[in-house]
């Protein structure tokens, strides 16, 4: 082996080694089982972002975890509760607003990460997910089911006239049309 490919192989172990370090010890200081992720967003009446307001989660009076909202009012904390915390009542503040919030997860699962979706849109607290244009999750399920719908309704639009072209020989609707025009094709000889 050349000098140079042991140069790059001792750089490739010693980067390994210490990635792996590196991450052993960030993920034994976060494992998911102690992690509750509370995220969402802070909106004014008209549905845009509070910007650099401070929401705070507290429990028996005691303050969990802070984040502050950015640009778009979206904010995220971090608080280390364990499985002993489930259907624990949290208290949010945000600004002027407050809520009640009840920590809930799969007890059971201590490998996926605990979210709780919590926003705050012209003072009233929703919980779950508002969606990337900050739009209900549920009203993509809504919208999804009448695209297809209507693409069901164009498809047996498209089937009938197929249908009427096989029959008639033209796309008129009735064989009356197909009538009127033979004979308007006559008097054009």
């Amino acid at each position: 082996m050349s000098p140079w490919n042991q140069n790059l192989m001792r750089t490739i172990i010693y980067c390994l080694i210490a990635g792996s370090l590196f991450f052993n010890n960030v993920w034994a200081d976060h494992e998911a089982d102690h992690r509750y992720n509370i995220r969402g967003y802070v909106l004014d009446a008209n549905q845009q972002g509070i910007d650099n307001l401070t929401v705070q989660a507290f429990a028996d009076g005691k303050l969990l975890g802070t984040g502050k909202t950015d640009a778009d009012g979206y904010y995220s904390m971090h608080l280390h509760l364990h499985n002993s915390d489930y259907h624990r009542t949290l208290k949010l503040q945000a600004g002027s607003h407050q809520a009640e919030l009840r920590v809930t997860f799969d007890v059971k699962d201590d490998t996926s990460e605990r979210i709780h979706e919590a926003n705050f849109v012209g003072g009233k607290f929703i919980e779950g997910n508002l969606g990337r244009f900050r739009i209900p999750s549920w009203s993509y399920a809504v919208g999804g089911l009448l695209l297809f719908m209507m693409i069901l309704i164009y498809l047996e639009r498209r089937r009938k006239k197929k249908i009427r072209l096989a029959k008639f020989g033209t796309s008129e609707t009735h064989p009356a049309s197909k009538h009127r025009a033979k004979k308007s094709r006559r008097k054009k000889h």
